[in-house]
This record gives structure tokens, sequence and C-alpha cells, in this order.
């Protein structure tokens, strides 16, 4: 019985025995198991907060259904008549708010730009 043993290079050029290989292949399959079981892992928890997000969209749903003020759009109501008056003073305050802080920072940046320009050039 005359088997050659046949020496398989490796990426990096170098021959293993027989027993080098062994253990490196060893090494994949134990690294590929392992992935595989946290693959498996993952895919379980996934599956289950899948599950959990769809039981609270059927009950988010059936609350929606069965909420008779519910409206798809807010001009879909026909019970609320619309009278044209202005709006209250406290919803006009976020519009004005803003309209301050842009006169204040537009009045902030030309100061800032005059103090700029009136100081001499080194």
């Amino acid at each position: 019985m005359s088997e050659e043993w046949q020496d398989i290079p490796e990426d990096d050029g170098i021959t293993l025995g027989p027993e080098e290989a062994l253990e490196r292949e060893i090494a994949k399959s134990k690294s590929l198991k392992v992935e595989r079981l946290q693959l498996k892992d993952r895919v379980e928890r996934l599956t289950a907060e899948n599950q959990a997000l769809r039981k609270e969209n059927e009950v988010l749903k059936q609350k929606r259904q069965g909420d008779p003020g519910h409206l798809e759009h807010p001009l879909d109501a026909p019970d609320i008549p619309y009278t044209g008056a202005p709006r209250p003073f406290s919803r006009f305050l976020p519009d004005r708010w803003a309209f301050i802080l842009l006169i204040f920072n537009l009045a902030a940046i030309g100061v800032l730009l005059l103090i700029l320009l009136q100081r001499p050039a080194p």
C-alpha cells in the first residue's frame, strides 16, 4: 500500500502537516457552529419581537376602530361647523415668539457686524 501524502499549501504559502490542517478545520467548524447558533438565536428574538409588534398593532387597530371620535382626516368632521372665528391668543403665542426671536437674532447679528467693522484692521 503506497499512499503518497499530498501537502496542501495554505493561503499564506506555508504547507501544514496533517495535525495542523485538522486543527484549523476543527477551529473553522467550531466558529461556524457558534455563528450559526448566534444567528439562530437572533432569528428567534426577532421573530418574537415581530409577533409582539403584530399583537400591539392589532390592539391599536381595534382601539382605533372602536373609537367613534377617531377621524382619518380632521376635515372629515361633519359635526364641527367652521365659524371663521380667529384663533385664540394662546395659539398665536408660539408664532409671535418665533417672530420676536427672529427679529432679536437679526438685530444681534447686525450689532456684531457693526462692532467687527469698526474694529481697526491689524
